[in-house]
């Protein structure tokens, strides 16, 4: 009796110490799946040249172009105006994707005459994730996690500048 009492309780650790190897019981799918249409989609319609015009808080107004390319990379350059109307342009570049409802970019650098001055990959403030609101053919609505700020762009053809 005392040797079944052992084996079951010996038994019962085994069983116990497997069980606990699992982080979680939520069954899940052992590799990542293909993209689904819909998400194939979603990075089609990203790709291209984009121009936003928004107040900001502070009485001013940004403006910015972005051209997001087919192999993940993007510029943006932000044109600000403050409250006195003194105009601020910079340009930036870097990669770009999506997943899911997620629309994500990091920042690699400032460009000026062509030139990269990459950023500090290592500084967490160069990586941002948005959330997917509306895109379309002509639109795209997202918010950003961090700061809640609501962006609205739309798609515009290659040869587009910045208005007057």
């Amino acid at each position: 009796m005392k040797i079944v009492s052992i084996f079951i309780v010996f038994a019962g650790l085994i069983v116990t110490g497997c069980a606990t190897t699992n982080t979680s019981s939520v069954a899940i799918t052992s590799a990542k799946p293909s993209l689904t249409f819909s998400q194939e989609e979603t990075w089609n319609l990203m790709v291209g040249k984009w121009y936003g015009s928004q107040p900001t808080k502070d009485g001013g107004k940004r403006q910015e172009i972005v051209e997001r390319f087919p192999q993940g990379t993007y510029k943006i350059t932000f044109r600000i105006y403050d409250k006195d109307g003194k105009i601020k342009e910079q340009t930036e570049a870097g990669q770009w994707g999506v997943s899911g409802p997620v629309y994500f970019a990091i920042f690699r650098g400032w460009v000026e005459d062509n030139h990269l001055f990459p950023s500090n990959p290592a500084d967490p403030f160069n990586y941002d994730a948005y959330r997917i609101i509306k895109l379309d053919n002509e639109m795209l609505e997202y918010e950003s996690y961090s700061s809640g700020n609501k962006y609205v762009i739309k798609k515009v053809s290659n040869d587009f500048q910045f208005p007057g």
